[in-house]
């Protein structure tokens, strides 16, 4: 049976691997992105016009991205449960 000490220990450890992976992760996606985005960039035909409409459509996906990871979707469902329950009662 382990000790409490040896249980924090453990705890610790595989927090840090979760937050290794974590980083390591990011930087892949963000490198992906970067490759993306030059890739449009260079492309032929695409141009100044392309790159307008993809940064149009970015802003656009950035904002939905945000209002749905704040909490949104939490905060409906805390509030349709709590109806639910009501008319239950």
């Amino acid at each position: 049976m382990q000790t409490r000490e040896e249980k924090k220990v453990n705890k610790a450890e595989g927090f840090m691997k979760s937050v290794i992976v974590l980083m390591i992760s990011q930087v892949f996606i963000k490198l992906l992105g970067f490759v993306y985005r030059v890739y449009l960039t260079n492309r032929e035909g695409f141009g100044d016009e392309g790159n307008a409409i993809y940064s149009g459509g970015y802003q656009i996906y950035a904002l939905l991205l945000t209002i749905s990871s704040i909490g949104v979707p939490n905060a409906i469902s805390k509030l349709v449960s709590e109806k639910v329950a009501v008319r239950k009662l």
